[in-house]
């Protein structure tokens, strides 16, 4: 979308920080699901007649013995399908308002770890703005069971966006990223700003403080520059379109915007390169660049006309500021162009990023979901199975998708002997369907159960959670 919202969130709720859903939730001694079929999300299988027992906050056996003794809390999984928690690659809780709205919603819908993308804050900011230091705070509560919400397996830098094509010296540059690691970020977050003199700077720097760099791509780059150069993910399907027309270098010389016109976006899709497309992936496999396409942005682009859209019921968990907001980003969105033929352009151009990120993932490019929950109509954590649906359009199986929200972000993060599966040793970060997601990826949002930390959240309490959001909503 044109606008840049995120903010938002914390302006609209500065008022209404009640106490929604964030107090601690305490794990049971033992928790044993009897009669359930687990998900195997790396084979894409289902293992029926299993028994999980859990003990503190692991998982301490996985088997198919049904006499094991149910102690402690019980959970009855006949009928029933368990999978790991589900990750969102790509979100936006820096606001003073998280605690309270945004994180109860991802563990209401079964997400239970993200990553931020937009963690910290230039060092000009007001004392009153929630930077990196108390997002690790929030971290630390949420570890520690004094704060409900999702798992913040990372938090980046401030995301680093330079006036447009501003030769930056060199010193700067490297600041960027020694800030970023003494601050403890975890990754350095990069715009679509930079020139490639100051990203090559950049990603040296980051080499040297071991610091994994993710984000936009640059738009004076390609992908596969960015890629050779060390981009560990790269952000958004919309850039492999950039890269696939024959226009491609033109483009990328003169843009100032990572929103074409209508006549560019044509070109990208009508005159989509193959060829260029598929040496793109090539040296995405080769330097292990991972890829987050965060469709569910196009998705709004494409539909922000639509009345069925933007009459979204989940708008009864959003800050009525925001709401409003949100739609006149999307009314920005159809000015740009609102002939019948724009709009036809804009919901091509999304259709193409599907088709491009089925591509990749079958040219094995590794795909994670990622939402952008913060942006225009991207709610926070039900948005990933917006995400997760979008990945089947795309043409990978239920199963493929499943992995690109659980164990392939462990894989990422280096956390698989923690995360991403139900075996014994691993977290007992789980969530329980009452349908199998791998028949209909659309069952992921049939939760009856929510295990987070071990502690067992039950249908009931999950609706709890989500009514109070919405009571505090509407209290401003």
């Amino acid at each position: 979308m044109l606008g840049r919202i995120r903010c938002a969130w914390a302006g609209a709720l500065l008022p209404l920080l009640l106490d929604v859903g964030t107090g601690a939730q305490v794990a049971s001694t033992r928790v044993t699901i009897r009669n359930v079929s687990v998900i195997d999300v790396k084979a894409g299988a289902v293992l029926p007649g299993r028994t999980v027992v859990i003990e503190g906050e692991r998982i301490r056996e996985v088997t198919r013995d049904s006499h094991v003794p149910p102690q402690g809390v019980v959970v009855d999984g006949t009928g029933k399908y368990v999978l790991p928690g589900l990750w969102d690659m790509h979100v936006h809780l820096r606001h003073r308002a998280a605690p309270a709205v945004m994180m109860p919603q991802y563990l209401v819908h079964g997400v239970t770890g993200v990553r931020d993308m937009a963690a910290d804050c230039p060092e000009n900011a007001a004392a009153s703005e929630v930077c990196l230091p108390e997002m690790q705070e929030w971290r630390r509560r949420i570890e520690a069971g004094e704060m409900t919400g999702p798992r913040l397996l990372a938090l980046s830098s401030d995301p680093w966006n330079p006036p447009w094509d501003a030769a930056v010296d060199e010193a700067t540059v490297r600041k960027v990223v020694q800030r970023a690691r003494s601050r403890g970020a975890d990754l350095v977050k990069v715009s679509f700003r930079p020139t490639p003199r100051a990203f090559a700077w950049l990603m040296d720097e980051a080499r040297r403080q071991e610091i994994p760099v993710s984000g936009h791509v640059p738009l004076r780059l390609t992908i596969r520059e960015a890629t050779q150069l060390g981009l560990h993910s790269a952000e958004h399907a919309r850039d492999l379109l950039f890269d696939c027309y024959p226009g491609t270098a033109d483009f990328r010389r003169r843009a100032t915007s990572q929103s074409p016109d209508t006549a560019t976006i044509r070109a990208m899709v009508y005159q989509h390169d193959v060829v260029a497309c598929d040496q793109t992936f090539r040296t995405m496999v080769e330097h292990r660049t991972w890829y987050v396409p965060t469709h569910v942005t196009r998705r709004t682009d494409a539909l922000a006309d639509v009345p069925t859209f933007r009459n979204d019921p989940r708008a009864r968990y959003v800050p009525r500021a925001l709401w409003v907001e949100w739609n006149a980003d999307a009314d920005r969105t159809v000015a740009l162009d609102p002939t019948l033929s724009g709009r036809a352009a804009r919901r091509a151009f999304y259709e193409k990023g599907l088709v491009i990120t089925g591509r990749a993932f079958a040219s094995g490019v590794k795909v994670l979901v990622g939402t952008d929950a913060g942006d225009s109509f991207v709610f926070p954590g039900s948005s990933v199975h917006d995400e997760l649906a979008e990945l089947v359009k795309a043409g990978l199986t239920p199963g493929q998708a499943l992995a690109a929200a659980t164990v392939r972000p462990a894989e990422f993060l280096e956390l698989e002997a923690e995360y991403g599966s139900v075996t014994a040793g691993r977290r007992a970060d789980l969530v329980l369907l009452s349908a199998n997601p791998l028949a209909d990826i659309a069952n992921t949002k049939r939760i009856e159960t929510v295990i987070f930390r071990g502690a067992v959240l039950r249908r009931p309490e999950l609706d709890a959670m989500l009514a109070n959001v919405a009571r505090a909503v509407n209290a401003q």
